[in-house]
């Protein structure tokens, strides 16, 4: 009888152990989740940003301060801008990369959990099965 009980209290250790392990699977897939949305977030932010940059250039490109510029100035400040921008979208695809590489992570976080709680389950369902014996 003691051995029964003994190996009981092993099965229902177990499950316990899978659920609070399922439960930290969950909250994992949740930060990654929120973390996702975020870089998104950043990432649409900077193409905004981009494109406001670029109608605020052409509206400057007709002033006729920008047009007092020599040619030189001219091709200097359209390299600056363009080098600008270059960075802005480097920055704004390696968010969307990140993002898309976490998306993953949620995925298998939420798999784990579910593999986890399936564990939980199959000792509790064997723990029963000692009981009634």
């Amino acid at each position: 009888m003691v051995a029964k009980l003994s190996y009981l209290w092993a099965l229902e250790t177990e499950a316990h152990k899978s659920l609070i392990n399922a439960g930290t699977a969950k909250v994992n897939a949740d930060e990654k989740r929120r973390l996702v949305a975020q870089l998104n977030a950043e990432a649409d932010e900077i193409e905004a940003n981009i494109k406001d940059v670029e109608a605020q250039e052409e509206v400057r490109k007709s002033a006729p301060e920008y047009r007092a510029f020599t040619p030189k100035e001219q091709y200097d400040d359209q390299q600056a801008s363009k080098a600008e921008k270059d960075a802005a979208v480097q920055v704004m695809n390696e968010k969307r990369e990140l993002a898309k590489a976490e998306s993953a992570k949620v995925s298998e976080a939420e798999q784990v959990a579910q593999v986890l709680r399936g564990r939980a389950n199959d000792s509790r369902s064997f723990a029963d099965k000692i009981r009634a014996l």
